[in-house]
């Protein structure tokens, strides 16, 4: 790699927040490639290198990959998402995690107090309240209030490491539509710590609970979350991938995102993502899917819809039928050449097969929680945030 694009890689100041330069470690991700002919399931956690190879928790689990058919590898005869096995890139991801985890050990403890501190990594607990999983609200560091996420165990402080990576990325280049992030570390017991802003705004979901919600309140948050989306899209490569009404705040009119732990952000000439088992990293789309943001945003809002028949009517069911016909036609016209198509146009009809009713109703059906995820393998020209911002325009209220 040429110098300028080495200092291109370690110029986002990670100093302060990691402690280090981490950004020097992302030399170590390689570009994403056709998965091989031996892999691992990334449930398989790499424990750490050796002489620069991953040594696996069950290092004989390897899986020969007889043939690759669209979405899908046949190993023992046994048809496996591609998605859901690792590949150079995926490994060389928690290479560069890895890499970071042993440099924290290094740096100075993140302290929590049950007094206030003005002190940098010293986090007061008093009145904090802990939530599902690893998250802590309402602890205060320098004064603020901060969400923490927390991590004993490796393999969790690993992908924490690599969601941080994107934070802190996407957070510096776009500080208007993401939380803050403050800093990553360990504390004296080995548990890992990542804080960041906690919003004073709410979140969508909360928003459309709200008695005094609007139809044209509505309107104006669906608008502003596609144009937020727009704005970053045309600075940074990034895609959220699970932009659910719960992972998007508002308020005042203004727009942010949080947790990023299946987001994708490329960083240089580096695309950096926490590998999940819902997004195959050999697509092309991989870290520029322009449209799987608006489809999750959209179909999350829809159940919130039900006091809100004229933007339903209007705005959501027009929107969403366009992204429906988009979708059959474009899977069933390439169905016969390419098997991926074929795959997610059986998963939309009544039978699950070529020959049935093709509807996204069917296919929620099926795959109820995962449908809309598994859609992004393709980009949608219908649900793109440009897309969604020229029918409002014609649509308002």
């Amino acid at each position: 790699m040429s110098k300028r694009k080495a200092s291109e890689i370690s110029s986002y100041g990670f100093d302060e927040s990691f402690g280090f330069d981490a950004g020097k470690f992302l030399v170590s991700v390689k570009n994403p490639t056709n998965i091989g002919s031996k892999s691992h399931h990334l449930q398989n956690h790499i424990k750490y290198f050796e002489h620069g190879l991953p040594i696996f928790q069950h290092p004989h689990d390897i899986l020969t990959i007889e043939k690759t058919d669209g979405m899908f590898a046949t190993i023992q005869q046994e048809r496996i998402q591609i998605a859901s096995l690792h590949t150079s890139h995926t490994v060389s991801l928690y290479a560069m995690a890895h890499y970071i985890h042993t440099m924290l050990q290094t740096m100075s403890t993140v302290v929590l107090h049950d007094h206030p501190s003005t002190a940098f990594k010293t986090i007061d607990m008093r009145g904090s309240t802990q939530q599902q999983g690893h998250v802590i609200l309402n602890a205060k560091h320098q004064g603020r209030a901060v969400v923490l996420k927390t991590a004993t165990d490796v393999p969790t402080q690993l992908k924490y490491i690599i969601e941080a990576v994107i934070h802190h990325t996407i957070s510096s280049q776009c500080p208007d539509y993401f939380p803050t992030f403050h800093f990553i570390g360990f504390t004296s017991t080995q548990q890992l710590v990542l804080c960041s802003e906690q919003l004073p705004t709410m979140s969508v979901a909360s928003f459309m609970r709200q008695l005094t919600t609007t139809e044209a309140d509505v309107w104006r948050l669906v608008s502003a979350v596609c144009h937020s989306l727009l704005r970053i899209q045309q600075k940074v490569d990034f895609t959220h991938r699970d932009c659910h009404i719960s992972n998007i705040f508002y308020g005042h009119g203004q727009v942010k995102f949080i947790d990023f732990d299946w987001s994708c952000v490329q960083q240089g000439c580096r695309k950096i993502s926490v590998p999940q088992y819902l997004y195959d990293t050999t697509r092309p789309q991989y870290c520029c899917n322009k449209s799987v943001d608006c489809c999750i945003f959209l179909r999350t809002l829809g159940p919130a819809l039900k006091k809100m028949p004229l933007f339903r009517d209007k705005i959501y069911t027009p929107l969403m039928m366009r992204y429906e016909e988009e979708t059959k036609h474009f899977l069933k016209q390439n169905s016969s050449t390419d098997t991926a198509a074929l795959q997610l146009y059986k998963m939309s009809t009544s039978n699950q097969s070529v020959s049935g009713e093709y509807s996204h109703e069917h296919g929620l059906k099926h795959h109820p929680k995962i449908f809309d995820y598994r859609m992004a393998y393709y980009e949608w020209s219908s649900m793109t945030p440009t897309a969604i911002i020229d029918f409002m325009k014609l649509n308002k209220l």
